[in-house]
């Protein structure tokens, strides 16, 4: 399970394309895509590996007038979501093996 302190990357040879306000994530290995409304492309976007969930919820909360706790609940739905359709992954995981 997913928490604030984890930090996760994009899946090597996956893309995204903006397209009007949406962002669309294409999974080439899987044949399937993910399509992004505005919020949920910013999370997106934000995941480079460096930055945690906690880090992500609070950039966010500080663009939107909505209570912090809620933004970071819907970062670690989102997040989790992502991962298992296989858009993000935990690189200390997979370092170390247990991915």
């Amino acid at each position: 399970m997913l928490t604030l302190d984890d930090v996760l990357a994009s899946v090597p040879g996956v893309v995204s394309r903006k397209s009007d306000d949406e962002l669309v994530v294409v999974l080439p290995e899987q044949g399937k895509f993910i399509v992004l409304n505005g919020t949920g492309a910013e999370v997106f976007q934000m995941v480079d590996g460096q930055r945690t969930l906690e880090e992500i919820a609070a950039t966010l909360g500080g663009r939107y007038d909505v209570p912090l706790e809620q933004v970071q609940a819907d970062v670690l739905a989102l997040a989790g979501k992502l991962l298992d359709r296989g858009a993000v992954r935990q690189p200390g995981l997979e370092d170390a093996g247990q991915a």
